[in-house]
């Protein structure tokens, strides 16, 4: 009599990589980095057109709120440590990301390849299921430059919006912006590896040389960003299926990948999944992030991942 094989189990059924379920002490916690407050927001606040800016900025766009480390800034507060990273934290802000500022059409946040980074890029994150994550400068003075130059091209504008975009360009330096944009996302292009989510990779180097990311071909490499949206949509819950099960595939050969010492792939699918906010992939989300900081040695990351999942609904 042939014995019948158990059903393998998901990743997305291990209960015992499940997120806790007993909230975290955030006053027990100490990060090993203590200064969270990015200097590019320090610089901007304390800078003398920090006023009339947000000022015009809320006639080009009136959904635009400062927080995070400017409401810290603002009430001269001395939050620091865990709480500053996690004010006013997004749900689906990952642990690199520290939001500065919302428009109607997104939010713009610091990002730290590491918990140490002490001059942490600006991206741009739409509203898709799965957002685009753009690279758009390294000061807050460029983020504003990103949105004006988006809201420009709005054919509704009215003359209003459109006088005080020109305000804004002619304070901040319009030519001088974009020379430093330029720079900035031609240095992160230089230093990173170009991934699937937009800010590109830090991941570091194998021992024998190259990179800590192995490049799939297309057979291996499904539409991760497609199948995620479909999440989103599908109304049956045998398509969800459908599509967790090539995740959980993918898992599979990554953690091969990790043990070849190729960290940057499964950083990679968890940040995606992640972004994604969807319950049938938070699991997924939460093993390959662990993981891949574990073996990068970003552990603070670790405890920040955690702390966001807690904002969750699901």
């Amino acid at each position: 009599m042939t014995k019948q094989r158990g059903r393998k189990r998901k990743f997305s059924e291990c209960k015992e990589n499940m997120p806790p379920k007993i909230r975290i002490d955030r006053t027990k916690i100490v990060l090993n980095e203590q200064d969270w407050m990015p200097a590019a927001a320090t610089e901007f606040y304390n800078s003398k057109h920090y006023e009339r800016l947000r000022n015009e900025l809320a006639l080009v766009d009136n959904d635009i709120v400062f927080f995070g480390p400017f409401r810290k800034l603002k009430e001269n507060s001395d939050v620091n440590g865990v709480e500053l990273i996690m004010l006013d934290r997004e749900p689906s802000d990952l642990p690199e990301m520290q939001t500065f500022m919302k428009c109607g059409t997104g939010r713009y946040s610091f990002w730290r390849d590491e918990p140490s980074e002490r001059n942490p890029v600006v991206m741009f994150l739409d509203q898709h299921t799965c957002p685009e994550v753009t690279v758009v400068g390294n000061k807050v003075e460029h983020a504003i430059h990103h949105l004006c130059m988006r809201v420009s091209k709005y054919q509704d504008n009215t003359k209003e919006i459109k006088e005080a975009i020109s305000t804004i360009l002619d304070i901040l330096g319009d030519n001088a912006m974009k020379d430093e944009i330029a720079r900035v996302i031609r240095n992160r292009k230089r230093e990173t590896i170009v991934g699937i989510v937009g800010p590109g990779l830090l991941v570091g180097e194998l021992p024998r040389g190259g990179s800590r990311y192995r490049v799939m071909d297309d057979a291996q490499n499904p539409n991760i960003e497609s199948l995620l949206r479909c999440l989103k949509h599908v109304p049956f819950p045998k398509q969800q299926d459908t599509v967790v099960d090539i995740i959980d595939s993918l898992m599979g050969d990554f953690t091969v990948y990790n043990d070849e010492g190729f960290y940057g792939n499964g950083l990679e699918l968890g940040h995606l999944l992640f972004l994604a906010n969807h319950k049938s992939v938070s699991n997924q989300a939460l093993i390959l992030l662990q993981t891949a900081y574990q073996l990068l040695k970003r552990n603070d990351f670790i405890t920040i991942l955690k702390l966001t999942l807690e904002l969750r609904d699901h």
